[in-house]
């Protein structure tokens, strides 16, 4: 199976942390990797990735992962043969991780619902919109090749905020792939804001990756949860996703987050419900 990934990145202090080069790394152990940066980036910290990826770039356009994906795939269709693709991958750096090896997670996903035409590693069944979650989807040939996923990807365009990014763009190339008949399946379903909110439990179902923004959703009531997981993954991977977190969201915030003493995990918790009733 001959993969290609375009990756999405985002570093809100145009970096390429620790966190990023394992993921990056894990994926080039399976395939081909695009990195296009939603963010300006000196060219010091592009060559941290000279030897993992066929191209990587960086400058901030303001059209989030998708804006990015776009990019890639233009290099990618000019710059080497898609067609020699079994698996287009678009995966995006909004999550940490991989905790586990991918390889078996490729196997599951590329052989699973009846050889499914799009598939992820997460969909969220919403009533009205069920979608595939958009940091990790496979797609095969018939719908990378295909003009009409071209020109979906050509018509990204900047959008004033991320929740009309995800309905127009997350959310539409799932409504886009029934519109031509493809068949969609994941590794696992998600409702709602769970993959945000059910940290260990997903991590205990085998998913391999945590969204970033646990660290600091519900003013860091989730610390506990984030700090399981951390505690029972590979020490080289847990001091890479501090390093970052650390560097991004300070040492002191790191610290206290991850403490689960009683009178922490309370105080966290206290914030959060007081945020509730006043918003």
């Amino acid at each position: 199976m001959k993969r290609l990934f375009l990756f999405a990145g985002y570093d809100p202090q145009g970096m390429i942390g620790k966190s990023m080069l394992h993921y990056v790394s894990s994926l080039s152990e399976y395939g081909d990797v695009i990195v296009v940066m939603d963010n300006d980036c000196a060219p010091e910290e592009i060559r941290k990735l000279s030897g993992l990826v066929l191209h990587a770039e960086a400058c901030r356009h303001g059209e989030y992962d998708f804006g990015s994906y776009k990019r890639a795939f233009m290099w990618a269709e000019y710059g080497s043969r898609l067609v020699d693709y079994d698996v287009c991958y678009l995966v995006n750096d909004s999550v940490f991780g991989p905790f586990r090896d991918l390889g078996k997670y490729f196997t599951r996903m590329e052989s699973g619902g009846g050889m499914s035409d799009a598939f992820s590693f997460v969909m969220n069944p919403h009533r009205s919109s069920p979608h595939l979650q958009s940091w990790f989807i496979g797609l095969r040939k018939n719908v990378f090749l295909s003009g009409w996923f071209r020109d979906f990807l050509e018509g990204i365009s900047r959008q004033e905020s991320k929740e009309m990014v995800c309905n127009l763009y997350e959310t539409g190339l799932s409504s886009l792939l029934r519109l031509h008949g493809c068949r969609m399946s994941a590794l696992y379903e998600v409702k709602g804001k769970r993959i945000y909110n059910n940290v260990r439990s997903l991590y205990e179902k085998g998913l391999p990756f945590i969204k970033k923004s646990a660290f600091t959703r519900h003013r860091g009531a989730l610390g506990t949860q984030v700090k399981y997981v951390l505690d029972h993954i590979d020490g080289d991977v847990r001091k890479a996703i501090l390093s970052d977190a650390e560097r991004v969201w300070g040492r002191d915030y790191v610290r206290n987050f991850l403490t689960d003493s009683r009178y922490a995990v309370l105080l966290r918790y206290l914030r959060y419900m007081a945020d509730k009733l006043t918003s």
